[in-house]
C-alpha cells in the first residue's frame, strides 16, 4: 500500500514545531490516518467502518492504545514523570508535614522525660530521704521547731492584737509583758487603747494611733517616752485568722461573763471552758479593750487570760503540734522576733504557773478632749508593778545632796486660773542636801494654749543633772512626759507645762519621803517644834477648795473666834484659793509633829463640823496646818 500524502503532512507539523503536545502527532485528520503500514488492511480500516462492519470488540485489544493504558494505578511509580510540577509540589508539602510532626514529637518525647525526671526525684527524695528532713521551713510543709522549749534571757515585748487586717491594723489590745529568766516570771500591764500619748512626731492621741501612724516600732517608742519602758521587741497579731486557722480554741474563765459583740449581739460566756472561734475572741478583747464606758478600766487584765489561752493552743498537745500550728499561723503574726525566740515565748507563757504570771490593768483617769474620750495614765503607779529599777525611771533614785542651781518655767496649759503659780510654789523651796537651792523659777505664766492633756517637762539638753532634775520634777508633780530639745533656744534650763493630767492634790500632800527637801523640812521642823512649843501656837493656811466667793476669810474668822478663846492657840497665815474648786471634801493636813498638833487639826474639824484629817511632809507653805474647805461644808 502506497503511502499516504497525510503522513507526510504530519511529519512536516511535527517538525515545525516542537512544542506543541506530546500527542499532537496523533491528531488524525480522516480515516486513513489510522491506517498503519504494518499491520493488515482489516485493522487499518476506518473506526466507523470496522463498527460498520461488524468486528468485534475482542479485536481492539491488539490496538496500539488500550484502555488500561489511561489508568491511573499508581502515580508514585518510576514510570511517572518524577519531575512534574504537581509532583514536586506534593513531595514538598509532604516533607514539610514530616519535619512538622517529627518535632512535635520530639517536643512531646522531651516533655514526658522531664516530667518524669522532677515527679521521679521527688518520689525517690520523699521515699527515701525525707524521714530526717520532714519539716523544712516552707510554705508547704511545717516550720521546724523545737516541742519544748523557755526562755533562757530577760525579754520585754510589746503584744498587740488586731481584728483580720494586719496592713491597717485597728488594734484592741496592748499589753506590755516583762520576764525574767532568773525569777522565770512574768509580769504583764494591760494598757488601754484610748490611753492618751505623746505619739513622737505625730503629737498627742490615742496610744492603738501609734501602729496605724508608724507601724509596731513607732508603738515601742511612745510605750518607752511616755511611760519610761524599756521595749526591746514587738508582735503584732491577726487574732481573727490565728484562732480560725487553729479551728478555734479553748477560752477557761473563772466566771460567767456576758461580752457584748461589733453587731450589738450578746455573747454567754460560762465558767470553765468555752470553745470560742475568731470573732468571739475578737469580741472578748473588744470588750475589754479599756473604751467601754460600761466597764471597769481594771477589767482589761482579763484579755491577758485569752493570750496565755491562745498559746497553750498553740503548743499543742502532742509532739509535733507546735511546728504544725505555726506553720497555719505565721503568715498572721508580725514580729521582730526569730522564729526560734518567738517559739520560746509561747512555749514560756503556755507553762507559767499563775503565781509566776501575773498581770494588771494600768490604773489612771479619763479625761474629755475635743469631743474625745481619753484615758491618762498614772505612771507613778508603774514602778510598784514591775518593783524593779529601769522599767520606770523614777522612785528609787536616792536624793543629790548638792548640785547647780537649774532656772525653771512653769507654765498653765489647762487654763486653770492661778495653776502654774501654785505648782512653781512646790519647786520653789525644793534644797539639795547642803541647802542649796535646787531651782530658781524665772518664770510663771500660761502655755501657747490650753490644750494640754500630759504635763510636760521640757529640758533645754540631755545633760545628766538636767535628766536628774526633770525625774525629781516629775516624781513630785507626780506626772509628766520628759523630752529634750538639743539646741533649741529654750530660755530656762527645764520648762514645765502642767497638763489636764496634773492633780495638785495629789501633789500637795504626796511628795516621796526620799526628797532633800524632806530631809530640810524634817530639821526645821523639829527647831520650829522646839521653839514654839513652849508658845503653843499652830501657823493655819485655809484655802478655798469648793468656788464660793470669800469662805476662805470667812473660815479664817470662825476658827480664830473659837480657837483663841482662852488664849492665842492658832494663827491664820494666808485664806486664799486652792489650786482648784473641785474638792467634795474637806480637808485638814497636818505638816509638822508639834506637840499638841492632832489636838488642834481635831478642835477644827469640831469646829467645822467636817473635814478629813491626814498628814503630809510637802511644807511649801511652812506652816503647821492647812485646811482645804470643800463643798460638804456649805451644804
Amino acid at each position: 500500500m502506497a503511502p499516504d500524502d497525510s503522513n507526510s503532512n504530519f511529519k512536516d507539523k511535527d517538525d515545525q514545531s516542537e512544542n506543541d503536545d506530546l500527542f499532537s502527532h496523533y491528531s488524525f485528520k480522516n480515516d486513513d490516518d489510522f491506517k498503519d503500514p504494518d499491520v493488515d488492511d482489516d485493522r487499518n480500516q476506518p473506526f466507523k467502518e470496522r463498527e460498520r462492519n461488524g468486528i468485534e470488540n475482542e479485536n481492539l485489544e491488539n490496538d496500539f492504545f488500550k484502555d488500561s493504558d489511561f489508568e491511573f494505578k499508581d502515580y508514585e511509580d518510576e514510570e511517572y514523570d518524577v519531575n512534574g510540577i504537581r509532583n514536586v509540589r506534593v513531595k514538598s508539602k509532604r516533607k514539610r508535614r514530616r519535619i512538622i510532626l517529627s518535632a512535635i514529637l520530639i517536643m512531646s518525647i522531651l516533655v514526658v522525660v522531664a516530667i518524669g525526671i522532677v515527679f521521679g526525684y521527688r518520689y525517690i527524695k520523699n521515699k527515701f530521704f525525707s524521714k530526717d528532713n520532714a519539716t523544712t521551713s516552707t510554705t508547704q510543709q511545717s516550720i521546724l521547731v523545737p516541742s519544748t522549749l523557755k526562755l533562757g534571757k530577760d525579754l520585754n515585748i510589746v503584744i498587740a492584737c488586731a481584728g483580720n487586717n494586719l496592713l491597717e491594723p485597728e488594734l484592741n489590745s496592748v499589753i506590755f509583758s516583762k520576764y525574767s529568766s532568773a525569777k522565770t516570771e512574768m509580769i504583764s500591764l494591760c494598757i488601754p487603747i484610748n490611753t492618751l500619748m505623746e505619739i513622737p512626731g505625730f503629737g498627742l492621741d490615742s496610744v492603738n494611733k501609734s501602729v496605724e501612724l508608724g507601724g509596731p516600732d513607732l508603738l515601742k517608742l511612745t510605750l518607752k517616752n511616755n511611760l519610761g519602758m524599756d521595749v526591746n521587741n514587738y508582735m503584732l497579731m491577726d487574732i481573727v485568722n490565728i484562732v480560725n486557722k487553729l479551728e478555734g480554741m479553748n477560752l477557761k474563765l473563772d466566771e460567767n461573763i456576758t461580752i457584748t459583740a461589733s453587731d450589738g449581739s450578746k455573747i454567754d460566756l460560762k465558767q470553765g471552758d468555752n470553745i470560742i472561734n475568731g470573732d468571739t475572741a475578737l469580741s472578748f478583747l473588744n470588750y475589754f479593750s479599756g473604751v467601754n464606758a460600761d466597764v471597769p478600766v481594771a477589767s482589761i487584765s482579763k484579755q491577758k487570760i485569752l493570750l496565755d489561752s491562745l498559746a497553750k493552743k498553740i503548743i499543742g498537745e502532742k509532739e509535733g503540734d507546735l511546728a504544725k500550728n505555726f506553720t497555719k499561723i505565721n503568715d498572721y503574726i508580725d514580729t521582730d522576733l526569730n522564729l526560734e525566740e518567738l517559739s520560746e515565748l509561747v512555749s514560756t507563757i503556755a507553762g507559767l504557773d499563775s503565781e509566776k504570771n501575773k498581770s494588771y490593768a494600768l490604773e489612771g483617769s479619763t479625761v474629755e478632749l475635743e469631743g474625745k474620750t481619753f484615758y491618762v495614765p498614772d505612771v507613778t503607779k508603774i514602778a510598784d508593778i514591775f518593783n524593779q529599777q529601769n522599767v520606770i525611771q523614777d522612785g528609787d533614785q536616792q536624793p543629790a545632796t548638792t548640785g547647780d542651781t537649774l532656772t525653771l518655767s512653769v507654765l498653765n496649759g489647762v487654763g486653770i486660773k492661778g495653776i502654774a503659780g501654785k505648782t512653781s510654789e512646790l519647786l520653789k523651796g525644793l534644797k539639795f542636801g547642803d541647802g542649796k537651792l535646787k531651782y530658781n523659777v524665772t518664770t510663771v505664766g500660761d502655755a501657747d494654749n490650753y490644750k494640754y492633756a500630759l504635763t510636760q517637762i521640757i529640758l533645754k539638753s540631755g545633760e545628766s543633772n538636767m535628766m536628774a532634775a526633770a525625774e525629781d520634777i516629775k516624781k513630785i508633780l507626780k506626772v509628766g512626759n520628759i523630752t529634750t530639745q538639743e539646741g533649741s533656744t529654750q530660755s530656762t534650763d527645764i520648762v514645765v507645762i502642767i497638763g489636764k493630767d496634773f492633780n495638785y492634790e495629789a501633789a500637795l500632800t504626796s511628795i516621796s519621803e526620799t526628797s532633800a527637801e524632806e530631809t530640810t523640812a524634817s530639821t526645821s521642823s523639829s527647831d520650829t517644834q522646839t521653839t514654839e512649843s513652849t508658845q503653843s501656837v499652830f501657823d493655819v493656811n485655809v484655802l478655798n477648795g469648793e468656788g464660793t466667793q470669800g469662805i476662805a476669810a470667812t473660815v479664817k474668822g470662825i476658827l480664830e473666834d473659837n480657837l483663841n478663846k482662852n488664849g492665842k492657840t492658832i494663827k491664820v497665815v494666808e485664806a486664799k484659793n486652792a489650786n482648784n474648786f473641785s474638792y467634795s471634801q474637806t480637808k485638814i493636813i497636818t505638816f509638822t509633829d508639834k506637840e499638841g498638833i492632832q489636838d488642834i487639826a481635831k478642835k477644827i474639824k469640831d469646829v467645822l463640823g467636817v473635814g478629813v484629817i491626814s498628814d503630809s511632809t510637802n511644807n511649801v507653805d511652812k506652816v503647821d496646818i492647812t485646811v482645804i474647805i470643800g463643798s460638804d461644808y456649805t451644804k
